[in-house]
Order: structure tokens, then C-alpha cells, then sequence
């Protein structure tokens, strides 16, 4: 079921949890399926791809969060978003699915890592932010430190290593 334009604002019926295992395939989905539903004129095809191959690896996947044990943005029982935040003030993988954006999904989950960076007393946030994602970083206060060329699958992605002191 497509959600499209009739959710609105949904930040306030958003619950932020850990992450739970029963969310492992919704979170490798919202990955592939964020990333392909990206304007072809921001990345190619072949880039996405690059990116996120079809069809996902669920098992790299299912190892890669129990490591990293993102945040979730849960919409009822509906997966939204995740973010994963690293002890060095590191934000990995920040989503939010094509449904959900622009909804105060991805602000809801931000500020969420944004408090807890607080309690851990870390010094910054940093990330390396796709050209989607770029602006609305810049929006909530990051810097640009340099522009990153990723080489993968003979395609190059670019990304923008960002910073911001807390």
C-alpha cells in the first residue's frame, strides 16, 4: 500500500525505538528501496545499484544491525526510517522511506541521536551525506569538509563528509 500524500506531518505519531530483529528485512527494504527511488538525474541507475544491488543482501544485513543497532522511526507498526549513531558521534546509515519523506520523519529521528549525542558529552556529529541528503544536513547546522568519490561496481558515488560541532 502506498501511503503518498495523505499522511501529512506523521512526526507526532512516530515512536523512535531501538532496533528489534523483527525490523531486520523492513530495514534492508527501506535501504534498497529509498535508494532506488532516487531521481535518476541525482544518481544513475547503474549508480544506485552500485549503491544498493538487487536483490538485497538480507544476511549481511541481518549481521550488519545487530552490530550497529540503529534507531527506528515505527508509524504504527510500519517502519519509517532508522539512523545509526556510532560512539564517536558518527551517523552511518540515516533513511527514511520515499512514503515517509518530507513528513518530519527524518527530524524526529536526528533529533533523537542529537539528544543522546548530548548525554554522551560528544564533541561533534559527523557524517557522510548523500547529494539527497546533503542540504538538509546543511540545514540543521553541518559543515562541509570535503566531498568524497566512493568507487564501487566501476561507479564513482559521491558523498560529502560533514561535521557539526555540538
Amino acid at each position: 500500500m502506498k501511503v503518498g500524500n495523505t499522511l501529512g506531518n506523521v512526526a507526532s505519531k512516530i515512536a523512535v525505538k531501538l532496533y528489534s530483529p523483527l525490523y531486520a528485512t523492513a530495514i534492508c527494504d527501506l535501504f534498497h528501496s529509498t535508494i532506488h527511488a532516487i531521481d535518476t538525474d541525482i544518481y544513475s541507475k547503474a549508480e544506485q545499484e552500485a549503491w544498493s544491488p538487487t536483490p538485497p543482501d538480507y544476511q549481511m544485513w541481518l549481521k550488519r544491525l545487530d552490530n550497529t543497532q540503529p534507531w527506528m522511526a515505527i508509524f504504527g507498526s510500519r517502519l519509517a526510517g532508522f539512523i545509526e549513531l556510532k560512539d564517536d558521534g558518527y551517523i552511518d546509515c540515516f533513511y527514511v522511506h520515499p512514503d515517509f519523506q518530507k513528513r518530519g520523519v527524518a527530524r524526529k529521528l536526528y533529533d533523537h541521536i542529537l539528544d543522546l549525542a548530548h548525554q554522551k558529552n560528544f564533541s561533534q556529529l559527523t557524517v557522510d551525506a548523500s547529494k539527497v541528503a546533503m542540504p538538509v544536513f546543511q540545514k540543521w547546522g553541518f559543515k562541509i569538509k570535503r566531498t568524497n568519490k566512493i568507487y564501487r561496481k566501476n561507479q564513482v558515488l559521491i558523498n560529502y563528509h560533514m561535521y557539526k560541532p555540538l
